[in-house]
């Protein structure tokens, strides 16, 4: 009882006071037993989804590792089968290599896919297989997943090579495709004055001649070409 009373003394706290503690403590003990209790049922409620979450994520980062090692061993064996049919166009041997790099390029990375099909052209021509070689440059200008830049180049390609077999007709059509902001618009209209010469159409040929020659966007070296060729038809329109 004495110490009882000597607690109350040293706190200045009275049956009441000492109650509403005893209340504050419980009160806070059932605060903290309910946020328990919230806690548990969250974790128990949300864990699987967040688990799942994880397990997505890491899934992902572990096959984008993944892809990227596949996507090396896919480029360097394209690389290495690119480097063996260059080897075998060196060595003379056009009709293989043409074989080599049209396989490659239907299962190749992407990049020695694109270039592949050039070079299967290219040693197409070296074999004489001039139609087959125009076939491939009308296939890459025709698919619209190509860059303009190469489907213009693989136009171009195909008349340069095919200008002794193509009609006057199919190598208008070839060449339209080429728009004046091509890097290739002045080459083309080279070819298309060539063309017109070969066709007959000697006066033509020489106005498209001269409006290269005439030009001052057009390239020093093409410029030259139109201004001999000229020289030899008779000198420019005036």
């Amino acid at each position: 009882m004495c110490a009882l009373f000597s607690v109350r003394l040293r706190t200045g706290c009275g049956d009441s006071c000492l109650r509403s503690r005893g209340l504050a403590n419980f009160i806070e003990e059932v605060d903290e037993e309910v946020r328990r209790d919230k806690a548990e049922k969250f974790w128990k409620r949300w864990s699987p989804v967040i688990f799942g979450l994880v397990f997505v994520i890491l899934a992902g980062v572990a096959g984008y590792e993944l892809w990227k090692g596949w996507q090396a061993e896919k480029i360097a064996a394209a690389g290495a089968r690119f480097s063996s049919a260059l080897t075998m166009a060196q060595s003379g041997k056009p009709a293989d290599a043409a074989t080599a790099f049209a396989d490659l390029s239907k299962g190749g990375a992407d990049g020695y896919a694109q270039l592949a099909r050039f070079q299967q052209a290219a040693n197409l021509v070296e074999a004489k297989d001039i139609a087959g070689a125009v076939a491939v440059y009308d296939a890459i200008a025709a698919d619209s997943s190509n860059a303009p830049r190469f489907r213009d180049l693989a136009r171009y390609l195909a008349v340069f090579h095919g200008l002794g077999t193509l009609a006057p007709d199919q190598v208008k059509q070839r060449l339209a495709g080429i728009t004046s902001d091509s890097p290739w618009s002045y080459n083309a209209r080279e070819l298309n004055a060539v063309a017109e010469l070969k066709a007959g159409n000697t006066e033509e040929a020489r106005r498209q001649l001269t409006a290269l020659a005439d030009d001052p966007l057009v390239p020093t070296g093409l410029r030259g070409r139109a201004t001999e060729l000229l020289a030899a038809l008779g000198g420019p329109v005036q």
